[in-house]
């Protein structure tokens, strides 16, 4: 049993809505009892009848039960074994509807980490791995009062998803869902465990990884020494290079006003380009095959990475500086030429027609 699974009470594991479901599959199953209750004793009536009027029916009991026995085909049995598999049906969507209900009472955890970063940590990366990692593992997941702004929080109220270790109950898309707003998250006791004992697996196969990479290291020094008269004619291209380039530098003392008001102009754009190589890099490892990240996407991404560089607001605001962004009060805009670099940056990940953002 998990850290967290100790401190919550009877009601903060979800003990009313566990109760509801359970009552909606007993009523489900009630239903379906009375209707082939009714069903097979319409049909008994129905043959009673039949049978009374055609004068099949003696004064004898025993010969009246056989009658109605072998008037039975077995059509009858036929429907009702679609009538209980199809309530038997209706009942477990009513059931699984129910249990996407959030209705375990709320507890107030010392600290809890967002979800999709700490499994992330672990060394589960995929939407569907994370999932098939709670149902494998139990783990218990809660859903924060308010979004993460940053990886940790701490004494959050948080409501656990009672179902979301039950496979059959559990649902993808109120995973999806809770982690698009950032409000799923872990406990944190349960994160440090959870990260001490499956995260070894992560770190064993970045080693094997890295040991991979150490051997073809050494098989790439080997073609180096093998090619050293390349390097040494590299070497004398880049002497070259530095005489050409001490030329270059000559040059630029003697640039025009203009010249040197378009490098200024590039340079206003470092503090920018500081936030979104970064951001570029992140969006393209999160992304799943087939993703495509709108300009809305990007605009959002972009100001959650700008929370991680606070020093660098107010240079980033006057390099996307326009009358009209401040007249909109919305200074951080990406339009123009900001949003056309992140975008060309993206390459095949960015979207050029209309469509709706895909989970990364």
């Amino acid at each position: 049993m998990l850290p967290s699974s100790t401190k919550l009470t009877i009601f903060q594991r979800g003990i009313v809505q566990k109760c509801i479901a359970f009552c909606t599959y007993l009523f489900s199953i009630f239903t379906i009892a009375l209707i082939l209750d009714w069903l097979d004793k319409n049909t008994f009536l129905n043959i009673i009848h039949e049978a009374n009027e055609q004068g099949t029916i003696s004064e004898q009991a025993l010969n009246t039960f056989t009658i109605l026995i072998e008037s039975r085909d077995a059509g009858f049995f036929l429907t009702l074994f679609f009538v209980g598999g199809f309530c038997t049906l209706i009942g477990l969507l009513i059931v699984q509807q129910t249990a996407k209900l959030q209705l375990s009472s709320p507890v107030i955890l010392p600290k809890v980490i967002e979800f999709k970063q700490g499994m992330q940590n672990i060394g589960i990366n995929t939407p569907k791995d994370r999932i098939d990692f709670v149902l494998k593992h139990g783990v218990p997941i809660f859903i924060a009062s308010k979004p993460f702004l940053e990886m940790e929080q701490y004494n959050i109220s948080v409501r656990l998803y009672a179902f979301a270790d039950n496979s059959t109950l559990s649902d993808a898309d109120t995973f999806n869902i809770y982690i698009g707003q950032q409000r799923l998250c872990l406990d944190a006791a349960d994160y440090e465990y959870l990260l001490e004992k499956y995260g070894r697996e992560a770190l064993s196969a970045h080693a094997a990884r890295i040991s991979e990479l150490e051997k073809t290291i050494t098989n790439l020094q080997g073609t180096l020494s093998v090619q050293q008269g390349k390097i040494n004619e590299l070497m004398e291209q880049n002497q070259t290079l530095l005489t050409e380039k001490a030329e270059y530098q000559n040059k630029k003392r003697t640039l025009s006003g203009r010249e040197k008001s378009m490098e200024n102009r590039e340079n206003a754009k470092l503090p920018v380009r500081r936030v979104a190589y970064p951001l570029v890099n992140r969006l393209i490892a999160e992304a799943d095959p087939g993703t495509k990240y709108t300009r809305t996407k990007i605009q959002e991404e972009f100001l959650r990475e700008l929370e991680a560089f606070p020093k660098l607001k107010p240079s980033v605001q006057e390099a996307l500086h326009t009358p009209q962004k401040a007249k909109n009060n919305t200074p951080f805009e990406l339009a123009g030429w900001a949003m056309e670099e992140i975008r060309l940056a993206l390459g095949d990940y960015a979207q050029t027609s209309p469509g709706r953002d895909k989970e990364s």
